[in-house]
């Protein structure tokens, strides 16, 4: 059925104006984020300079966690994989679920680096404005970016990426020259510290899942996600490794004055970087803060639309703009319900929380998906761009499950009221579910022909 101004089906064709260059940079702007500068002071402070190793052993364990993933959109790339994958490798009750996680968990992230904008901002404008407002105005400017049509916000991601990469490589360059690079294996808060600065590392290698939502999206996606994922992968450990280095060793090690630093990389590029390139520095922040926006709220609408083309969300979610040629409907409901937790008025500590556990529960059920793919669709699997063996692809799904439920223990000890938030989450939204397929049925759709199908195209 079509509107005037939209396109619905379940098997509508989406525009492909995303392609490798985009994608490595969805991949680098979702996973950097502002974590570089937010948070190498702390990984410094309990790492030293063993700080190298930190970060080797958390995003090792982040790209392999990350392999069913990789394995999965690159035999099944569709819009909303989070949804698709384990809808159709478990249930779609259990795919809900894992699509829902995403949500909360990405749009949480997204009310965090809001928030965080704003706080970076708010001391330079030359107006009293309330870092609450501007962290309200941020996504309705990324909005109004995307009414524009995912190709211009594509490029612009492409942009920001590049002065992130320009900024933070320099700085690294720039360091290693001026700085006595030491990579020693001494810890000097035992290994206790360097345990902690790998969970710290960890959580700054999130973010990898974004490109599978751009399944259709993405020119020849079955060897275009998994290179995005894996060369974006390999520049951030480059970058981590470079820039984590270059700044531990630049200053004294003292536990407490480095880890009460709240500009960790500006207060050392002042040492041997000249006003420009710190300058350039800092606005590099603020791309890193808008890509890690970007990529999520390019992505996680796509959820929505996976679910329309089932009937699980209401089929408005599921149209299909004709002037941007983007799920439009999706991509407002998912930014109104950003403006809504952002409006909670929370730490960013707890947005931080929310998201690592919403993204790391959608994680371990796309994992144990992913091992069912070779019996389930073995053509699929056969004719996958990217192939892991199945013993590998087990292993790979259970190191996934392992790190991402460690985690969450880790960060639920924390903040127990999160699991309780998740676990009413759980429970509203398998309701909803229940209610939503028993209205399918009743209005006549063919449920077990909708489930039995993989919506959507292959190039």
């Amino acid at each position: 059925m079509e509107t005037s101004g939209a396109r619905t089906g379940g098997d509508v064709k989406l525009e492909r104006p995303i392609h490798l260059i985009g994608g490595i940079a969805l991949v680098i702007g979702g996973v950097i984020g502002m974590g570089i500068y937010a948070l190498i002071a702390a990984v410094g402070a309990y790492a030293g300079s063993t700080l190298w190793l930190a970060f080797i052993l958390a995003i090792t364990v982040s790209v392999v966690g990350v392999a069913p993933l990789i394995q999965l959109s690159s035999a099944m790339p569709r819009a909303g994989g989070g949804y698709l994958y384990v809808s159709r490798l478990i249930n779609p009750a259990t795919g809900t679920v894992a699509s829902y996680m995403a949500i909360l968990g990405g749009s949480s992230s997204t009310a965090m680096v809001a928030y965080g904008l704003s706080g970076y901002i708010a001391p330079y404008l030359p107006w009293n404005v309330s870092v609450h407002v501007l962290a309200v105005m941020v996504p309705l400017v990324v909005l109004a970016l995307l009414f524009f049509g995912l190709r211009l916000a594509t490029w612009v991601q492409v942009i920001m990426t590049a002065q992130l990469l320009v900024a933070l490589l320099y700085y690294g360059f720039a360091g290693a020259l001026a700085t006595p690079i030491d990579f020693a294996s001494n810890m000097p808060q035992g290994i206790g510290g360097l345990v902690m600065a790998t969970i710290l590392c960890y959580s700054v290698c999130m973010g990898f899942q974004v490109i599978a939502e751009m399944g259709e999206e993405m020119v020849n996606a079955r060897r275009n996600i998994p290179l995005s994922l894996l060369i974006g992968g390999g520049i951030v450990l480059v970058i981590y490794l470079v820039v984590g280095m270059v700044f531990i060793s630049s200053v004294p090690y003292d536990f407490e004055a480095i880890k009460s630093m709240k500009a960790p990389l500006m207060e050392t590029g002042g040492i041997f970087l000249s006003p420009f390139w710190v300058a350039l520095l800092s606005v590099g922040a603020l791309s890193a803060g808008l890509t890690s926006f970007n990529a999520g709220a390019i992505a996680l609408p796509r959820e929505l639309f996976s679910q329309a083309r089932d009937h699980v969300a209401p089929a408005l979610f599921g149209k299909i703009d004709r002037r941007t040629g983007s799920p439009l409907n999706a991509v407002i409901a998912y930014f109104l319900f950003t403006v809504v937790l952002i409006l909670l008025r929370q730490s960013l500590d707890f947005y931080g929380v929310m998201t690592a556990v919403g993204i790391l529960l959608m994680t371990v059920l796309v994992a144990v998906a992913a091992v069912r793919l070779p019996s389930r669709f073995p053509a699929r699997y056969a004719g996958s761009y990217f192939k892991m063996s199945k013993p590998a692809l087990v292993a790979a799904a259970v190191i996934s499950v392992v790190s991402s439920l460690g985690f969450i223990f880790i960060v639920l000890m924390e903040a127990p009221v999160v699991g309780v938030i998740y676990a009413a989450w759980v429970v509203a939204v398998l309701a909803y579910y229940r209610l939503r397929v028993a209205w399918v049925k009743k209005q006549g759709h063919d449920w077990e022909g909708i489930i039995g199908r993989i919506p959507g195209y292959d190039e």
